[in-house]
């Protein structure tokens, strides 16, 4: 059976699951904690690196930076870099496609920043399961765009392509309530109508 996960990548903060038994375990991401914040710091001096920094791979471009807590620690203790937050929220526009200056004249699209925040995802449930994850189940929102299906649609395959970039082959979405739904509906002991809102 391919090993799969589900990611939940959140404007604020995003988490990665595991199959485990009849259920699914969150993988602890950093510091026992079980969420991380959505949040990627590039540093530009490379004399002068905060700990933990991520230098990149093959698979990825070499811009040194640290991501969730890492990198709004970063930000705050005073490295030279810059950080980017709520990267979810440029999926559906314009900008998904542009580039954005990083420091010392440096540019990255912002989808190859997103796709390198689920590489990181990735990575870490990968070490966690100890095996390759090759399906995904991307949480997402009933709506990227209100109003504007074109929008939605397009935002939907950005996330896509970003799980694809990183070695997914096999991606599926989760409306977010639902899924909510489907978590509360296992340890409900009856029958009753219950409201999900998101």
């Amino acid at each position: 059976m391919p090993a799969c996960c589900a990611i939940d990548f959140g404007t604020s903060n995003s988490a990665i699951a595991l199959p485990a038994g009849e259920g699914v375990h969150l993988v602890e991401l950093e510091g026992g904690q079980s969420t991380m914040p959505t949040a990627v710091f590039y540093c530009t001096d490379a004399d002068d690196l905060p700990p933990g920094t991520w230098r990149g791979t093959h698979l990825d471009d070499s811009l040194p930076r640290t991501f969730g807590r890492a990198a709004v620690k970063a930000y705050i203790d005073g490295y030279e870099g810059r950080l980017m937050r709520s990267m979810k929220s440029i999926l559906g526009t314009a900008l998904v496609d542009q580039t954005t200056e990083v420091g010392n004249g440096l540019g990255v699209k912002y989808l190859d920043i997103i796709t390198g925040y689920l590489r990181h995802l990735r990575s870490l449930a990968e070490q966690a399961g100890g095996q390759p994850l090759t399906q995904v189940v991307m949480g997402r929102p009933v709506f990227f765009v209100d109003d504007d299906a074109e929008r939605d649609a397009a935002a939907q395959a950005s996330l896509e392509a970003a799980a694809r970039a990183v070695g997914f082959t096999d991606v599926a979405f989760q409306f977010e309530p639902i899924a909510a739904a489907f978590d509360y509906e296992q340890h409900a002991q009856k029958e009753e109508l219950v409201l999900v809102a998101d």
